[in-house]
């Protein structure tokens, strides 16, 4: 193992003695290198396919694992999607967010410019979704190489729809409110909003002027690109890579039952929830959101298990609400269950494929993409906007649930859980928009490998050499 020391406010990269044989591969092969960068919980197990297929199809590659999520808990899904023995480096970042970005642009830059004096071919990082690595990441290669990068889940840009700018915070909604609410998301018009959420949209911005290759995962994503100025020809419609994760962990069941380890959930019809989102973590949302649980638990038949995240427990404490919560799960035992994250994502699939889960209320954005693999749970997504719209008014298998008071988020809930002619029904009438399961990386990897086996690959080209006028060996000089 050695180690790259950047500064003696930071702990050292830690570079793996197998980038050796990667390295070599690639120069026997005369190919550039592949390196698939994870950094949050999500990268695990959407980047993970990516790296499985690479070795399939001959192409050189590695991990650049930033390292972020270096506890047992954050950082199990490396283990579990076996991703250790792929892993090159480890930045080991740590800090708060602008402390992690200051590290990131730094540590990033600092291991390119390494494996720039070890091997003759270029490399290219793949960076994933709108995370601050995302962001980040793209920058510290464009500044410290001359070069961009490939970005998997590209265009991510957050809309609402217009029936959102006619809310009142202040009114419980009638049910007449409501009905009107669903009906403009699924069949009405949308807008752009950028402002949420923060910072995961200033990192997809950011992340795009510093990529070269586009892996979209629909039409949707590749319209908001285009219509931003990109070359149209560097945007590739592939789906989503975490039909690919989803895939293989329905093929490898845990080794310990979720329902041994939370033998309550085996019982009934479960609401998953987690909500861990900085916007939604303000007062007036937060409280909202929590007071509208309490209802539900208390005065109607709904089962709930909510997932603790960091962020959640500390807006907990933070408004004074988690005495109330515990005494709600002492209450209602047989109703209401606090757990710690998931460690283990087979653990999420098993759950939302048992049938004992008939919804999931959540603000993440990946789960939204993730739900409309199963066909049996309900995704209720308590934003006032989403970066997958098209899960929505395109695969009908969402719906925003605003968080403006409790009532808006009781009413919702209800009305998702409507009979057979129901807004319950529509959610489960999904169309999959995101690709074939096993396909989608498959496609990503195939796109690079025919990139890397042209002969001429340069991942930042002038525009004079993206016109064809002529050619240069190399982009931007970075020394």
């Amino acid at each position: 193992m050695q180690e790259i020391k950047v500064s003696k406010e930071m702990l050292p990269i830690k570079i793996s003695g197998s980038l050796d044989s990667v390295f070599e591969q690639a120069k026997e092969q005369r190919s550039p290198v592949l390196a698939v960068v994870t950094g949050t919980k999500p990268d695990f197990y959407k980047q993970a396919p990516l790296v499985i297929e690479a070795a399939k199809e001959g192409v050189p590659a590695f991990v650049i694992n930033t390292g972020q999520h270096f506890d047992d808990l954050l950082g199990f899904g490396i283990k579990e999607f076996h991703l250790d023995k792929f892993v090159g480096c480890n930045l080991q970042i740590r800090g708060d967010l602008m402390e992690k970005a200051s590290e990131l642009i730094l540590k990033f830059g600092y291991f390119g410019r390494h494996c720039g004096k070890k091997m003759a071919s270029p490399m290219l990082p793949i960076v994933h979704g709108d995370t601050l690595v995302a962001g980040i990441a793209p920058l510290a290669w464009v500044f410290g190489m001359g070069q961009k990068v490939g970005q998997n889940e590209a265009g991510l840009r957050s809309m609402s729809p217009e029936v959102m700018k006619r809310m009142r915070a202040e009114k419980d909604p009638s049910k007449k409110t409501v009905e009107n609410y669903i009906h403009s998301q699924l069949f009405g018009k949308w807008f752009l909003a950028r402002e949420e959420p923060f910072p995961e949209q200033i990192d997809t911005w950011i992340c795009s002027a510093g990529t070269q290759f586009f892996f979209a995962p629909t039409q949707l994503n590749k319209d908001n690109l285009v219509r931003e100025g990109y070359p149209e020809e560097f945007v590739h419609v592939v789906g989503n890579s975490v039909v690919d994760a989803i895939y293989q962990k329905r093929r490898e069941k845990p080794a310990r039952s979720v329902f041994d380890i939370y033998p309550q959930l085996e019982k009934g019809e479960w609401i998953r929830m987690d909500i861990h989102r900085r916007e939604n973590l303000t007062e007036r949302r937060f409280t909202s959101i929590i007071g509208g649980l309490v209802d539900l638990v208390e005065n109607t038949d709904k089962k709930v298990v909510l997932v603790m995240l960091n962020a959640t427990t500390s807006a907990l404490k933070q408004y004074d609400l988690e005495s109330k919560l515990e005494r709600l799960a002492e209450d209602h035992e047989d109703k209401f269950l606090m757990t710690p994250l998931w460690k283990e994502y087979a653990h999420v699939i098993e759950f939302l494929d048992s049938g004992r889960c008939w919804a999931e209320m959540t603000d993440s954005g990946s789960m939204q993409e993730e739900l409309l693999y199963f066909p049996k749970v309900a995704s209720l997504t308590v934003r006032l906007n989403t970066d997958r719209p098209e899960t929505v008014f395109d695969a009908r298998s969402n719906i925003l649930v605003p968080p403006l008071n409790p009532s808006w988020i009781t009413s919702m809930v209800k009305k998702a859980h409507d009979g057979s002619e129901g807004l319950g029904l529509q959610l489960r009438r999904k169309k999959q928009i995101y690709g074939r399961p096993g396909q989608v990386s498959k496609k990503i990897i195939r796109i690079v490998k025919k990139e890397f086996e042209n002969g001429d690959a340069n991942f930042y080209p002038w525009l004079h050499q993206r016109l064809g006028l002529w050619k240069e060996d190399r982009g931007i000089s970075y020394m």
